[in-house]
């Protein structure tokens, strides 16, 4: 999953993804396109439910801050390992 905001020339970024050992991972990563400055972090939950109440409460707060979340299609590709 991955949600965009912006507000003016500011972006923020969260993907929520699950890694192979079954964790779920939550990137965050923000700047300023007119700067090229920016900033990651990368925070491990061991359940879904934990994920995606960090999640709401990030959206929550981009909302009081004045972000509006930016539409996006996101495409899932299979890949083929065999």
């Amino acid at each position: 999953m991955i949600i965009r905001w912006r507000k003016q020339k500011d972006y923020f970024i969260v993907r929520l993804y699950q890694d192979l050992m079954g964790d779920w991972v939550l990137s965050e990563s923000w700047g300023n396109t007119l700067n090229n400055k920016g900033a990651v972090n990368h925070t491990i939950f061991h359940c879904y439910h934990e994920a995606s109440t960090q999640l709401r409460e990030i959206s929550r707060r981009q909302k009081s801050l004045g972000f509006k979340k930016t539409v996006s299609k996101e495409q899932q590709r299979e890949l083929d390992f065999g």
